[in-house]
């Protein structure tokens, strides 16, 4: 097997794992007869005020997920049923990025940050909560996800994809010392060695190195993960932002070592090389879990039609499409790729997969704007 992680004795089906999960989270879905009525009742309306709607749906996504195939399968039935209202997408290279375009005036209905960003993007007033009621597949969605995209008792995030931030490296060129996130920081790997370009790298560092909470480090913790960090810059061939980037060096040989997501993993795989996807778990150390929230921007012309996309986007087989094609987790508990590699790589047979004791799922960062300029000053030293 070439990812690493603890063995698993029987089987779940994916539904059966993820209920529980929710179930473990203490968080309790009802549906009945009169919810369902309720549901449809307004999905009438929904229909009748998406008529109203004009123009094209603005979507601001990762480049990877902004594919403006004419049947791209994430929202296929989405273009069948709305072919008039067909998304133009936007990009965005992280959060900050997304932040940056939307304050200048970018107008779209809906974006799709990742969990650790819900709660800054619910308060600041930019974002309006969803009508879960309008998403027929809400219910089949992971109701730890679903908690996770709630702010103030509201559903601000709806959950869809999902996967770990780990490390991805050349098992015939790289002997880890241990499953920990020190192989970024390894000095016998000097030049073959890509870190992300992110602040998320001021949280690792912080995990590293002990912090008490790597995501709120204290002001001497984060001048210690920046010195950390700048010690160890020199053994970074390059720091990633465009996945693509990091295919090209990796399936090069340029690099052998990555902080990297399931895609970067699949892809590596399908070039034939021996990869693995390492979970950290020394200490304290564990993977970044992430879930991707689509959330809809406060007045939005077409809340109906965006409703309507993030609903195919949460379909079974979005889902499915989603992880064969991608490498990810989907929020909708139906799907489960076919892989049995990819069924190990995302731990998708542990109900736990994005929370402890297996991974951190990514939370809001108090200090954002400080962990933002630590970042940019390990990378200016």
């Amino acid at each position: 097997m070439d990812v690493e992680g603890e063995p698993f004795d029987r089987k779940l089906s994916r539904r059966d794992m993820l209920r529980l999960a929710g179930f473990a989270a203490g968080v309790t879905v009802v549906a009945g007869p009169a919810a369902a009525c309720g549901a449809a009742a307004k999905q009438v309306g929904a229909t009748t005020s998406t008529a109203k709607e004009t123009g094209a749906l603005q979507v601001l996504d990762w480049a990877g997920y902004a594919n403006d195939m004419p049947h791209h399968a994430t929202y296929a039935a989405y273009l069948k049923k709305y072919p008039q209202n067909k998304p133009q997408f936007h990009f965005m290279t992280n959060e900050s990025d997304a932040l940056g375009k939307i304050r200048s005036g970018l107008k779209v209905d809906l974006f799709r940050p990742y969990v650790g960003w819900v709660e800054y993007f619910a308060a600041s007033g930019l974002v309006e909560p969803w009508d879960p009621s309008l998403i027929s597949n809400f219910n089949h969605l992971n109701p730890f996800m679903i908690k996770a995209g709630q702010y103030q008792g509201k559903q601000y995030g709806i959950p869809d994809d999902w996967g770990f931030d780990a490390i991805l490296y050349r098992s015939d060129k790289v002997k880890p010392a241990a499953q920990s996130w020190a192989l970024l920081f390894d000095d016998r790997y000097a030049g073959k060695i890509a870190w992300f370009d992110d602040l998320e790298m001021i949280t690792i560092a912080g995990m590293h190195l002990g912090a008490k909470d790597p995501w709120n480090q204290t002001s001497a913790e984060q001048d210690q993960s920046k010195s950390f960090l700048i010690s160890k810059k020199h053994l970074a061939r390059t720091y990633w932002s465009s996945e693509t980037d990091l295919w090209q060096s990796f399936g090069a040989g340029d690099i052998w070592i990555a902080y990297a997501w399931p895609n970067d993993w699949v892809q590596m795989k399908a070039k034939g090389l021996p990869v693995v996807y390492m979970h950290p778990s020394v200490g304290q150390e564990k993977p970044i879990a992430w879930v991707g929230m689509f959330m809809l921007l406060k007045g939005t012309p077409r809340p109906s039609l965006a409703h309507a996309f993030v609903d195919s986007w949460s379909s079974k087989p979005s889902a499915a499409w989603l992880e064969n094609n991608y490498g990810y987790g989907h929020a909708n508990t139906e799907a489960r790729p076919t892989s049995s590699d990819l069924l190990h790589a995302l731990k998708l047979t542990d109900p736990h997969a994005v929370g402890l004791p297996n991974a951190y799922l990514d939370r809001n960062i108090p200090q954002r704007a400080a962990y933002a300029k630590l970042w940019d000053q390990v990378k200016a030293a």
